[in-house]
């Protein structure tokens, strides 16, 4: 009886092991395909677009929202005003079979995609303006209007707030753009405590950005390479830590500022040393790991959209943005990267797990949507 047993439970963590790696090609291209938000040009959908076949061949995790393109402030990429935003966002959530990560930057300040001149109301203070008047109770209310304003669109993923120290008064990305709220990371943390506070009670989620640090640095990695190098602290780690520690932190994004200190090869959103060394292992973060924006410059000057994309799931990215604002990637963008990774997996060059471990995640939190 005792050999039959153990025969059986032999058998049993034999199929458990091949289950895991042997996926049927369906199966694992349903699970790339939710490791990808992107970006579209237009103002509705149209069942003819590429957006709408991505949404109903269930291609994409979710989209990403801009006011206009940044070569032309005065242009119109999706958003014209609220009635016609609120039709294109339930649109969309119609077009497909599954939820939908619907995505913003809202930070606040300059850096809004619902502008006043369109007949937004949610214009509110920015981050640096908060900072300074360093009460909280005003931070969660200026908050609470970003949020109810999500909410009424449709929208449940602000890309917010920004954690960045205002080290570098010559920065042009974080510091002259008022996006943080200041250089004492205690005065971040409970910013950005008050911040997502007002977000979770409108049921939106929010990032935590730039990790592991832009503050300090001068470049701007939508233009090109960024070294922090000889500019990063350690100080700069200290707003997530606090807020991995007490559970406020969701999902993190994550930069492409480069320090050689921490990995001499690959900018932080490509880097295993960066995010499982330091984010997943030092700091605890068990939640979902998100790409800033993969046409950057700072990533398509110099890697392959190959190379780029299997690096930063390698080095435990959740999920990848092509914001198609920078740069357009071509009609079948949202196809070449479940192609990429699946064939990467085959070749072995991304293992079957981690693409578990991507899939858990994200379903877990999409269980939460509403």
């Amino acid at each position: 009886m005792r050999k039959i047993t153990a025969l059986i439970a032999f058998f049993a963590l034999c199929l458990g092991a091949y289950a895991a790696v042997d996926y049927n090609n369906t199966n694992l291209r349903n699970k790339i395909s939710q490791m990808i938000i992107i970006g579209f040009d237009g103002t509705k959908l149209e069942k003819n677009s590429v957006l709408y076949d991505d949404l109903a061949n269930e291609r994409i995790s979710g989209v990403i929202l801009f006011s206009n393109s940044p070569k032309d402030s005065k242009s119109i990429k999706n958003v014209k005003n609220p009635k016609q935003l609120k039709k294109l966002i339930s649109d969309i959530k119609a077009a497909s079979k599954s939820k939908l990560f619907i995505s913003i930057d809202e930070e606040g300040g300059k850096i809004s995609r619902l502008p006043q001149e369109r007949g937004f109301r949610a214009q509110t203070l920015s981050h640096k303006e908060l900072g300074d008047k360093n009460d909280e109770m005003t931070t969660y209310l200026e908050a609470k209007k970003i949020a109810m304003t999500l909410k009424d669109l449709g929208i449940n993923l602000n890309f917010a707030p920004c954690v960045d120290l205002a080290l570098n008064p010559n920065s042009d990305v974080i510091f002259k753009a008022e996006r943080s709220f200041s250089d004492d990371p205690q005065k971040v943390i409970k910013h950005a405590n008050a911040y997502i506070l007002a977000h979770n009670q409108y049921g939106i989620l929010t990032a935590l950005k730039h990790f592991p640090g832009h503050g300090s640095a001068s470049g701007d990695s939508h233009l090109g390479f960024v070294d922090a190098t000889n500019t990063f602290s350690s100080k700069e780690l200290e707003p997530y830590q606090a807020l991995i520690s007490s559970g406020a932190a969701q999902n993190i994004m994550v930069s492409h500022v480069f320090n050689k200190k921490i990995d001499d090869k690959y900018p932080a959103a490509l880097s295993y040393k960066t995010i499982n060394g330091i984010l997943k292992g030092k700091l605890g973060f068990s939640g979902l790991i998100i790409t800033d924006d993969m046409q950057m410059k700072a990533i398509t000057d110099n890697y392959t959209f190959e190379q780029a994309v299997i690096n930063a799931i390698n080095a435990g990215c959740d999920i990848l943005v092509f914001g198609n604002n920078l740069e357009y990637g071509g009609k079948d963008l949202a196809q070449k990267f479940n192609d990429t990774v699946f064939n990467a997996v085959k070749d072995g060059k991304i293992s079957p797990e981690r693409i578990d471990e991507a899939y858990y995640k994200i379903s877990t939190v999409k269980a939460r949507l509403n």
